[in-house]
């Protein structure tokens, strides 16, 4: 699962510079504190079997998976618009159904521990998503570039 998502996070980190000069990749971590880097057309992101490498304009910065919560890239660097841009899911874990709020109506894609899409759903600001028919088991859910984690029990 966590392959999934930092697979995932590559191709975004990868194309994001192309569209972009600089992005702001940030990661939150579990215990609610975040960190923002400005990546630009150079930076690298890679990972082991345990931890999360960051490349960027020189310097290299590691975490450790574990302590990761979600981690997403954007193109503002005012850190109040970033907060805005967040998403909600609740409750986590969930049995049938989970509740996700945006800042807009957008698309929201839930993926399988193995990386398949196992839901694409247009939602608007708060929206109600059944997952009466998944499995129990681990679920990574992606709205616009940003990812989280949860838990169908």
């Amino acid at each position: 699962m966590k392959k999934l998502f930092l697979t995932v996070l590559m191709v975004l980190g990868i194309m994001c510079p192309i569209m972009a000069q600089n992005v702001t990749f940030t990661i939150v971590k579990t215990d609610g504190t975040s960190d923002s880097y400005v990546m630009n057309a150079d930076a690298k992101i890679y990972y082991s079997d345990t931890q999360l490498f960051l490349d960027s304009n020189g310097e290299t910065v590691s975490y450790d998976l574990s302590g990761l919560r979600k981690a997403y890239f954007s193109q503002i660097d005012n850190d109040e618009e970033i907060e805005n841009q967040q998403f909600a899911i609740y409750p986590n874990p969930a049995k049938d159904q989970i509740h996700v709020v945006t800042p807009h109506s957008t698309t929201v894609q839930i993926y399988s521990i193995d990386g398949k899409i196992v839901k694409h759903i247009e939602v608007s600001e708060d929206a109600t998503i059944d997952i009466s028919d998944l499995n129990a088991g681990l679920y990574i859910i992606g709205v616009g570039n940003e990812f989280s984690k949860f838990i169908k029990m």
